[in-house]
């Protein structure tokens, strides 16, 4: 009774050298690339962005995964544009073991941009290549199906953002594939 109380609420634990058993999923190593677009808006600025991240972690269940991250950022500003390259902690946790699942991700990190940035009320002058080093924390939800072999495909929407030459974020929508 007790053992499988335990099996049931995190499949860490095994009876007698047998693997836990999960619909889906599978505990072990993963690989996630995503295609993002999204807004980037510093005070009344709000310049469309493309993006993709990486992530590579470990799938603790169906249910918890924990890796760390990569991004590219593209900022496109009319003439102009610049890059970002967050590097995170990824958090994610998957709420059902079924095909098709709500899940909801928090990346915490920080990173550097390069390129042109908006001058601002508070005294910062517009730069037409200027830089910073960045935080930044990027809360997400969405919805993913399982396919074959542990992989999946998830779409998802977030909040994104970044601290260091005032504040930076928007609204980001992404799909990415995980192997």
């Amino acid at each position: 009774m007790l053992m499988s109380l335990l099996l049931s609420l995190g499949g860490m634990v095994a009876a007698e050298g047998t693997a836990p058993q999960y619909r889906y999923g599978s505990r072990g190593y993963f690989g996630t690339a995503r295609a993002n677009v999204q807004t980037m808006s510093a005070f009344w600025f709000n310049d469309p962005a493309v993006g993709v991240d990486i992530i590579n972690g470990y799938s603790f269940n169906p249910w918890f995964m924990l890796g760390g991250g990569v991004g590219f950022i593209y900022t496109c500003v009319p003439g102009e544009g610049a890059v970002r390259i967050p590097i995170y902690l990824h958090l994610r946790a998957n709420v059902l073991d079924r095909k098709v699942t709500p899940f909801f991700a928090l990346n915490l990190g920080g990173g550097f941009c390069k390129g042109y940035q908006h001058g601002f009320t508070n005294g910062a002058a517009e730069e037409p290549n200027g830089h910073y080093w960045f935080s930044c924390i990027e809360p997400q939800m969405g919805v993913a199906v399982y396919l074959k072999n542990g992989r999946m495909i998830d779409f998802g929407a977030s909040i994104y953002l970044d601290a260091g030459r005032g504040l930076n974020g928007g609204l980001k929508f992404g799909i990415g594939f995980t192997w």
